[in-house]
């Protein structure tokens, strides 16, 4: 059985209970999510989820990256909300799991590797491993304390701190997607970032 990095980040999450550290019943919750899951490479830009409609798949970032954007109706442009870059968990956790219309879009950049589960598979491992079901309140909370610490940076820092710490945390990220993109995260316009890049140059 091959070994996706995914157990890896789904097993450090806490808390866990205490079963979900018993070698024997984690085999087996292996193994069903083994039998789930579905593998897919991305060699062109893609829409993953569509805003207004129900989010029926988690996916994980085995390579590659991906980003969840929105648009803003005064000035037409997008706003990027989440970059996720190899080893993420990527959904929209509140159109997932409480089956709710999304008002976001998940889109996967070229070259990128996914695993994906849908929310009916995803159920049957909870029913068969009732422990497991905790994975959702810990996804969650790190959505959570992820849009805590996003909306912080972007009331206190500046663009320029910001653009530090995007290629701190998503190291190569800059050749990895457009400006226009990097722009729509930093929460400035294209120009923006072209004049700070010109006067400060590359980090």
């Amino acid at each position: 059985m091959e070994k996706h990095s995914l157990y890896d980040v789904i097993f450090k999450m806490r808390p866990l209970p205490k079963k979900l550290t018993e070698r024997s019943y984690v085999d087996a919750l292996v193994a069903a999510i083994e039998e789930r899951l579905t593998i897919t490479e991305h060699r062109y830009r893609s829409l993953l989820l569509n805003a207004g409609h129900t989010s029926d798949y988690m996916y994980f970032v085995e390579k590659g990256i991906a980003r969840c954007f929105s648009f803003d109706d005064r000035s037409g442009r997008e706003l990027t909300s989440i970059l996720w870059k190899e080893q993420s968990i990527v959904c929209d956790p509140v159109s997932f799991f409480q089956r709710k219309t999304s008002d976001v879009n998940i889109e996967v950049m070229p070259g990128s590797l996914f695993l994906s589960i849908s929310h009916r598979q995803l159920q049957d491992i909870f029913h068969d491993f009732p422990e497991a079901s905790v994975f959702e309140r810990c996804v969650s909370l790190q959505y959570v304390y992820f849009f805590a610490q996003r909306s912080r940076q972007l009331a206190v820092n500046s663009p320029w701190e910001r653009y530090l710490h995007l290629l701190a945390s998503h190291p190569g990220i800059e050749l990895k997607v457009s400006k226009d993109i990097i722009a729509s995260y930093l929460n400035i316009a294209p120009q923006s970032l072209s004049r700070m890049l010109r006067k400060k140059g590359h980090p």
